[in-house]
């Protein structure tokens, strides 16, 4: 079972790695749910410039699941909540009543 640093660690790894190390993640803006976390991400130019056109386009919010460590790239296409939604009808009922994650 993940802990929030361990999935926030992966979550930086997967975003430095798929992005060339041009965006972090955005810690403030993670949800959680029973299953683990969503993280999302921005492009670092625009973070410290604030400018509309260096924002990143596209930039699908990530699923980390705490029991298995999976990383799930969600979409952009349709609302987050569809995206999750589909995710969770593939789990276990056991997972969907676990308890929250103490972080963040």
């Amino acid at each position: 079972m993940l802990t929030f640093a361990q999935a926030c660690e992966l979550a930086e790894t997967w975003v430095r790695v798929t992005t060339e190390d041009a965006a972090v993640i955005r810690k403030e803006h993670t949800l959680k749910r029973a299953y683990g976390w969503v993280f999302f991400y921005q492009s670092r130019s625009y973070l410290a410039s604030g400018e509309t056109s260096d924002m990143l386009a596209g930039n699908s919010p990530i699923l980390i699941d705490r029991v298995d460590g999976e990383i799930r790239v969600t979409g952009t296409a349709q609302p987050l909540e569809t995206y999750l939604a589909r995710y969770e009808t593939g789990l276990p009922a056991a997972r969907m009543q676990m308890s929250l994650p103490k972080e963040p």
